[in-house]
């Protein structure tokens, strides 16, 4: 290695060169927050110490889009399943926030034994735990989001991501 030459091969100019050209390009055209959200999305199935729920239903509200005051307000539902656990939810978007409740069945009934449930998005953790198999999560950030069940004494199980607007 010569002594212009770094320990990569490239000379410190070429180094400073690219330093200034990725500044630039983060100014002029910058990375999409949706971009780095699924990439932290996909770093995540990584973790195996989980299981991975299924999205078996998707349904859009078209009703609920109504004006209130000036703001848009719109649902939808998602259902996850694994096994004989689901996760049934309704997303609500009302202006830059979203309310996420929904109910945990195992099978035909609430889940009716111990359970937090987790509502991660790309900035935040917020958890609680169910009542009576409900639960709701207030003033979500519009994006990305899902739902991890920590059940007692069981292998937590995670949502796909769904779009919490």
């Amino acid at each position: 290695m010569s002594t212009h030459e770094t320990r990569d091969g490239l000379h410190p100019d070429d180094l400073e060169l690219l330093e200034r050209l990725g500044r630039i390009a983060a100014v002029v055209d910058p990375v999409p927050p949706d971009v780095v959200e699924l990439g932290r999305a996909a770093f995540e199935l990584h973790r195996a110490d989980t299981l991975l729920m299924s999205l078996v239903s998707f349904g859009a509200d078209a009703a609920a889009a109504v004006r209130d005051n000036g703001s848009a307000t719109a649902s939808h539902l998602l259902v996850f399943e694994l096994g004989a656990i689901s996760v049934e939810i309704e997303v609500a978007r009302k202006g830059e926030f979203a309310r996420v409740i929904g109910v945990v069945m195992a099978g035909d009934e609430p889940y009716a034994g111990e359970c937090r449930v987790s509502l991660e998005t790309s900035a935040s953790t917020t958890t609680q735990v169910l009542d009576a198999g409900r639960f709701a999560f207030e003033r979500v950030p519009v994006g990305l989001a899902r739902l991890v069940l920590d059940r007692d004494g069981e292998q937590p199980m995670r949502t796909a991501w769904f779009d919490a607007r």
